[in-house]
């Protein structure tokens, strides 16, 4: 198994370079029909945040739930990663601060603190003022 950095993905859905482009996608399709590809969850944060600056929330979750579901891929914690999915398609905050949460209340912390309006509204998740 092998895993690609946040950049290759990142090519390979924003299509912004066309040669890094194919080829990120190119090696990605190599690995899920061979050895598999494994996707750190700071990988699915970063992910979420680049493509999120350029599109919006609808179509970054859309894209993620594709790639959860491809064959020859393999999430860090996926139980965690599906329900901070999950979550985020539901409404409220991104699906990086609902992951944040997820792995966070995993690791048994009682609260996070925020500057996020949107993210405050999240059970057990404090706005500072």
């Amino acid at each position: 198994m092998l895993t690609a950095d946040t950049n290759i993905w990142a090519r390979a859905y924003l299509n912004d370079d066309a040669r890094q482009a194919q080829l990120a996608r190119g090696v990605i399709a190599t690995a899920c029909k061979g050895e598999g590809i494994f996707i750190p969850l700071l990988i699915l944060a970063e992910l979420c945040w680049v493509l999120g600056g350029v599109w919006d929330k609808d179509r970054v979750v859309d894209t993620l739930e594709r790639i959860f579901s491809t064959d020859g891929v393999t999430i860090e914690s996926h139980a965690l990663a599906e329900r901070a999915l999950k979550d985020s398609r539901a409404g409220g905050a991104g699906f990086a601060d609902r992951l944040i949460a997820e792995v966070a209340f995993a690791e048994g912390v009682r609260e996070i603190l925020t500057f996020d309006k949107a993210f405050a509204r999240q059970p057990h998740v404090r706005r500072l003022h």
